[in-house]
Protein backbone atom coordinates (compact mmCIF):
# COMPACT_ATOMS: atom_id res chain seq x y z
CA UNK A 1 0.00 0.00 0.00
CA UNK A 2 1.05 3.53 -0.49
CA UNK A 3 0.93 5.82 2.68
CA UNK A 4 1.97 8.86 1.53
CA UNK A 5 0.27 10.52 -1.80
CA UNK A 6 -0.75 13.96 -2.57
CA UNK A 7 -3.22 15.69 -4.55
CA UNK A 8 -3.03 19.25 -5.69
CA UNK A 9 -4.73 19.76 -2.52
CA UNK A 10 -1.04 19.74 -0.93
CA UNK A 11 -1.24 23.31 -2.17
CA UNK A 12 1.57 24.59 -4.42
CA UNK A 13 3.32 21.43 -3.98
CA UNK A 14 1.70 18.37 -5.58
CA UNK A 15 0.06 17.95 -8.77
CA UNK A 16 -2.67 15.47 -9.25
CA UNK A 17 -6.26 15.34 -9.72
CA UNK A 18 -7.97 13.34 -6.51
CA UNK A 19 -9.79 11.43 -8.68
CA UNK A 20 -7.01 10.70 -11.45
CA UNK A 21 -5.02 9.32 -8.34
CA UNK A 22 -7.44 6.88 -8.10
CA UNK A 23 -6.82 6.26 -11.93
CA UNK A 24 -3.42 5.90 -11.78
CA UNK A 25 -3.23 3.59 -8.71
CA UNK A 26 -6.36 1.12 -10.62
CA UNK A 27 -3.92 1.12 -13.60
CA UNK A 28 -1.25 -0.03 -11.64
CA UNK A 29 -3.10 -2.80 -9.67
CA UNK A 30 -3.19 -1.53 -6.05
CA UNK A 31 -6.37 -2.30 -4.22
CA UNK A 32 -5.65 -0.38 -1.60
CA UNK A 33 -4.64 3.76 -1.39
CA UNK A 34 -3.84 6.26 1.74
CA UNK A 35 -4.20 9.87 0.92
CA UNK A 36 -1.89 12.05 3.07
CA UNK A 37 -2.06 15.54 1.50
CA UNK A 38 0.09 17.77 2.80
CA UNK A 39 -1.29 19.88 6.09
CA UNK A 40 -5.21 19.61 4.51
CA UNK A 41 -8.07 17.67 4.58
CA UNK A 42 -10.12 19.32 2.02
CA UNK A 43 -9.64 16.06 -1.25
CA UNK A 44 -10.91 13.44 1.40
CA UNK A 45 -14.60 13.19 0.69
CA UNK A 46 -14.00 13.49 -3.19
CA UNK A 47 -11.53 10.60 -2.57
CA UNK A 48 -13.82 8.57 -0.41
CA UNK A 49 -16.75 8.79 -3.03
CA UNK A 50 -15.05 8.07 -5.77
CA UNK A 51 -12.72 5.28 -4.49
CA UNK A 52 -15.16 2.70 -5.48
CA UNK A 53 -15.54 3.12 -9.24
CA UNK A 54 -11.78 2.28 -9.06
CA UNK A 55 -12.10 -0.61 -7.16
CA UNK A 56 -9.65 0.64 -4.41
CA UNK A 57 -9.85 0.94 -0.50
CA UNK A 58 -9.64 4.47 1.02
CA UNK A 59 -7.33 5.29 3.88
CA UNK A 60 -7.02 8.87 5.06
CA UNK A 61 -4.42 10.58 6.48
CA UNK A 62 -2.40 13.72 6.63
CA UNK A 63 1.29 14.60 5.90
CA UNK A 64 2.40 17.11 8.43
CA UNK A 65 5.11 19.91 7.36
CA UNK A 66 6.65 22.66 8.07
CA UNK A 67 7.27 23.93 4.69
CA UNK A 68 8.02 20.94 2.65
CA UNK A 69 10.05 19.54 5.78
CA UNK A 70 8.13 16.29 6.37
CA UNK A 71 7.70 15.56 10.13
CA UNK A 72 5.55 12.90 10.20
CA UNK A 73 2.51 11.28 8.49
CA UNK A 74 -0.58 10.14 10.71
CA UNK A 75 -2.66 7.66 9.04
CA UNK A 76 -6.15 7.15 10.41
CA UNK A 77 -7.30 3.69 11.50
CA UNK A 78 -11.03 4.27 11.64
CA UNK A 79 -13.35 7.69 11.73
CA UNK A 80 -12.45 8.49 14.90
CA UNK A 81 -9.01 8.50 13.74
CA UNK A 82 -9.73 10.47 11.49
CA UNK A 83 -11.26 13.13 13.71
CA UNK A 84 -8.30 13.10 15.62
CA UNK A 85 -6.33 14.33 12.74
CA UNK A 86 -8.37 16.59 11.76
CA UNK A 87 -8.92 18.32 15.58
CA UNK A 88 -4.80 17.91 15.48
CA UNK A 89 -4.30 19.91 12.31
CA UNK A 90 -6.46 22.68 13.07
CA UNK A 91 -4.40 23.97 15.86
CA UNK A 92 -1.61 24.93 13.20
CA UNK A 93 -4.24 26.30 10.51
CA UNK A 94 -5.70 28.48 13.01
CA UNK A 95 -1.96 29.64 14.05
CA UNK A 96 0.41 30.42 11.78
CA UNK A 97 3.01 31.08 13.95
CA UNK A 98 2.74 27.73 15.08
CA UNK A 99 5.58 25.13 13.80
CA UNK A 100 4.68 21.06 13.49
CA UNK A 101 7.34 19.42 15.81
CA UNK A 102 9.40 16.32 15.52
CA UNK A 103 6.70 14.46 17.41
CA UNK A 104 2.96 15.10 17.70
CA UNK A 105 2.59 16.65 21.24
CA UNK A 106 -0.69 14.92 21.51
CA UNK A 107 -1.58 10.33 21.44
CA UNK A 108 -3.29 9.24 18.60
CA UNK A 109 -5.16 6.63 19.84
CA UNK A 110 -7.23 5.88 16.71
CA UNK A 111 -4.30 6.34 14.05
CA UNK A 112 -0.72 5.14 12.85
CA UNK A 113 2.12 7.65 12.95
CA UNK A 114 5.00 7.50 10.46
CA UNK A 115 8.49 9.32 11.06
CA UNK A 116 10.81 9.74 8.25
CA UNK A 117 13.37 7.67 8.75
CA UNK A 118 17.09 9.54 8.85
CA UNK A 119 20.72 7.50 9.55
CA UNK A 120 21.26 7.89 13.00
CA UNK A 121 18.92 9.85 14.31
CA UNK A 122 17.57 8.42 17.72
CA UNK A 123 13.65 6.85 17.38
CA UNK A 124 11.58 5.72 20.29
CA UNK A 125 9.03 4.20 18.93
CA UNK A 126 5.44 3.55 20.45
CA UNK A 127 3.03 1.36 19.65
CA UNK A 128 1.47 2.65 16.86
CA UNK A 129 5.12 4.45 15.31
CA UNK A 130 7.20 3.25 12.51
CA UNK A 131 9.55 4.47 10.55
CA UNK A 132 8.64 4.68 6.47
CA UNK A 133 12.22 3.85 4.39
CA UNK A 134 12.63 5.13 0.80
CA UNK A 135 14.00 3.21 -2.09
CA UNK A 136 17.09 5.35 -1.36
CA UNK A 137 17.33 4.68 2.24
CA UNK A 138 18.32 0.75 1.94
CA UNK A 139 21.79 1.29 1.49
CA UNK A 140 22.10 3.14 4.91
CA UNK A 141 19.52 1.21 6.37
CA UNK A 142 21.53 -2.17 6.69
CA UNK A 143 24.23 -0.42 8.72
CA UNK A 144 21.80 0.52 11.17
CA UNK A 145 20.32 -1.03 14.44
CA UNK A 146 16.25 -0.65 12.66
CA UNK A 147 17.46 -3.21 9.86
CA UNK A 148 16.62 -5.92 12.20
CA UNK A 149 13.27 -4.29 13.71
CA UNK A 150 11.60 -5.25 10.65
CA UNK A 151 7.82 -4.74 12.15
CA UNK A 152 8.33 -1.38 12.51
CA UNK A 153 9.52 -0.48 9.00
CA UNK A 154 7.12 0.69 6.31
CA UNK A 155 7.54 1.32 2.76
CA UNK A 156 7.88 4.84 2.17
CA UNK A 157 7.58 5.72 -1.45
CA UNK A 158 5.91 9.21 -2.09
CA UNK A 159 3.65 9.84 -4.75
CA UNK A 160 3.34 13.75 -5.44
CA UNK A 161 3.68 13.90 -9.01
CA UNK A 162 2.76 12.00 -12.18
CA UNK A 163 5.15 12.19 -14.86
CA UNK A 164 7.99 14.46 -15.23
CA UNK A 165 5.74 17.12 -16.63
CA UNK A 166 3.61 17.21 -13.19
CA UNK A 167 7.34 17.52 -11.55
CA UNK A 168 7.63 20.62 -13.62
CA UNK A 169 4.40 21.62 -12.82
CA UNK A 170 5.69 21.02 -8.93
CA UNK A 171 8.55 23.43 -9.42
CA UNK A 172 6.73 26.25 -10.64
CA UNK A 173 4.24 26.01 -7.73
CA UNK A 174 7.02 25.81 -5.57
CA UNK A 175 8.79 28.96 -7.15
CA UNK A 176 6.42 30.74 -7.02
CA UNK A 177 5.37 29.68 -3.48
CA UNK A 178 9.33 30.88 -2.37
CA UNK A 179 8.70 34.18 -4.61
CA UNK A 180 11.91 33.50 -6.55
CA UNK A 181 12.66 32.47 -9.84
CA UNK A 182 12.71 28.84 -11.24
CA UNK A 183 16.14 29.30 -11.95
CA UNK A 184 17.21 29.95 -8.30
CA UNK A 185 14.93 27.32 -6.79
CA UNK A 186 16.58 25.80 -4.34
CA UNK A 187 16.20 21.34 -4.37
CA UNK A 188 15.47 21.78 -0.50
CA UNK A 189 12.54 23.53 -1.55
CA UNK A 190 11.45 21.18 -3.75
CA UNK A 191 10.05 16.89 -4.11
CA UNK A 192 12.14 14.49 -5.72
CA UNK A 193 11.23 13.25 -9.25
CA UNK A 194 11.42 9.93 -8.22
CA UNK A 195 7.64 11.00 -6.32
CA UNK A 196 5.66 8.63 -8.45
CA UNK A 197 3.67 5.80 -8.43
CA UNK A 198 5.38 2.67 -9.34
CA UNK A 199 3.68 -0.81 -10.31
CA UNK A 200 3.62 -3.17 -7.48
CA UNK A 201 6.58 -5.32 -8.70
CA UNK A 202 8.41 -2.64 -9.57
CA UNK A 203 8.44 -1.39 -6.35
CA UNK A 204 9.59 -4.35 -4.56
CA UNK A 205 12.67 -4.38 -6.70
CA UNK A 206 13.25 -0.70 -5.93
Amino acid sequence: MYINCHTYYSLRYGTIKPERLLAIASENGLQTLALTDINNTSACLDFVRLSSKYKIKPVLGVDFRNGVQQQFIVIAKNNQGFQEINSYLSKFLHDQNLKIPEKPEVPFHNCYVIYPYEHEKQYHLKANEFLGIKPKDLNKLQFSKWSIHRKKLVVLQTVSFENKKGFNTHRLLRAIDNNTLLSKLPQSEQGEETDVMLPYNELRVA
